[in-house]
């Protein structure tokens, strides 16, 4: 029986040729297609999988361990499989006929999403299914995916528009090229184009299904895993290869440091000021590992019982993973002002694995701006509820589709 430890093995026997091919990865901005070979013909992206599908079906979290293990070693490589690593838990609750479909004769097939679209974008019900037109931001690793799921506002006579999960095979869509970034550089995060696709209602999904405990998905699928809500619980799809560029970030400082010499002959490794960096950065990013591992333990036994997360703990599950974000950033920091001008060359693999850091923080799931306050005020009494995320979006689409 294959193990998460199985899988977070495979993925660091690949760290070496991830790190050989770190620059033309980010001059590629995307990945290469020998890097998404190897990360599918490993089986790593699978774990989440149902088995149905020719998956592992481990607990929810299997995806991230082994993103956070690739991203130790390049940070895009990480961050793509842990977005397509996630994709391939929550198509475990998608409609059976797009699973049917999507995975039949392909159970690798890799599938890219975008949750934020432009002004303008919707989907319009006629007949047997939808017409979809509007554009999609940041749809990380899509060159080399066959598939593309797109969050879209369905406009309703009253009311918040509903929103639907609508999956598009390639030749649907056309990629529109956008990414040009300091960090995450080869996550190929580009936007999507859809000019007036029919999409039959098989292959859509509305988005609250998704975020419920019971899903369409889960008449084929009923484990236990499947049965987390998908808006609650993403962020540690993208936490998790966060922490893996700052632990990269530390490994490659401590490589470096360790046979450093300052201008006077002096080993840089007898300051008591680079150890005491060296131990602060250690015990944040030790810190951030033990909230990431606790909370995906704690829901995942919630789940196992056929529980229900209650509103205060999806807040505080947020809350963590922006705050290891805020962890991994302030780790790496910390090393790169004790490096000098070394420690910001392009090629200095810190300034990397920092910049990655940066780049993987700024994602919107895991702002501590919007997490932290959304904690507090759930801690305050002063709003939210089982819904809020869900209508949150609904009333951000509904503005959009005014303009």
């Amino acid at each position: 029986m294959t193990t998460t430890a199985d899988l977070v093995a495979k993925a660091a026997a690949l760290g070496p040729k991830l790190v050989a091919r770190r620059k033309k990865a980010a001059e590629l901005r995307r990945m290469p297609d020998e890097t998404m070979a190897d990360l599918v013909d490993s089986g790593v992206l699978r774990a989440c999988l149902p088995k149905r599908w020719g998956g592992f079906e481990l607990p929810f979290g299997a995806h991230t361990d082994i993103a956070m293990e690739l991203a130790r070693h390049d940070g895009s490589a990480g961050w793509v499989a842990g977005i397509i690593g996630s994709h391939n838990w929550w198509m475990g609750k998608f409609a059976v006929a797009t699973q049917e479909e999507v995975l039949t004769d392909n159970p690798d097939a890799l599938i890219a999403a975008a949750f934020a679209s432009n002004p303008g974008s919707k989907a319009v019900a006629v007949d047997g299914g939808y017409r979809v037109t509007g554009e999609w931001m940041w749809t990380s690793g899509v060159h080399h995916c066959g598939w593309c799921a797109l969050m879209t506002p369905m406009p309703k006579p009253d009311g918040p528009p509903d929103l639907l999960m609508i999956m598009f095979k390639q030749g649907q869509y056309s990629i529109k090229d956008v990414w040009n970034v300091p960090g995450m550089k080869s996550t190929g995060s580009n936007n999507i184009i859809v000019d007036d696709v029919f999409v039959p209602t098989a292959r859509v999904t509305r988005v609250a299904a998704l975020n419920s405990k019971t899903s369409p998905g889960q008449t084929l699928n009923p484990g236990w895993t499947y049965k987390l809500p998908m808006l609650e619980v993403f962020a540690y799809s993208v936490a998790g290869p966060t922490l893996g560029c700052a632990r990269g970030a530390l490994d490659s400082f401590i490589a470096q440091m360790g046979s450093r010499t300052a201008l006077d002959g002096s080993k840089v490794a007898d300051y008591q000021a680079l150890q005491m960096r060296v131990a602060e950065s250690a015990a944040e990013i030790d810190a951030a590992h033990a909230l990431y591992r606790a909370d995906l333990d704690y829901m995942n036994s919630v789940a196992a019982a056929d529980g229900d997360l209650t509103y205060m703990e999806t807040q505080r599950f947020k809350r963590n993973c922006a705050y290891i974000a805020n962890l991994s950033r302030r780790s790496g920091l910390r090393l790169i002002e004790a490096m000098g001008a070394v420690g910001v060359d392009d090629g200095n693999p810190v300034q990397m694995m920092f910049a990655d850091t940066l780049a993987g923080a700024a994602h919107r799931a895991l702002s501590w701006d919007v997490a932290g306050s959304n904690y507090a005020k759930a801690a305050l009494g002063i709003g939210g509820g089982p819904d809020e995320e869900l209508k949150k979006r609904q009333a951000a689409a509904a503005a959009a589709l005014k303009t």
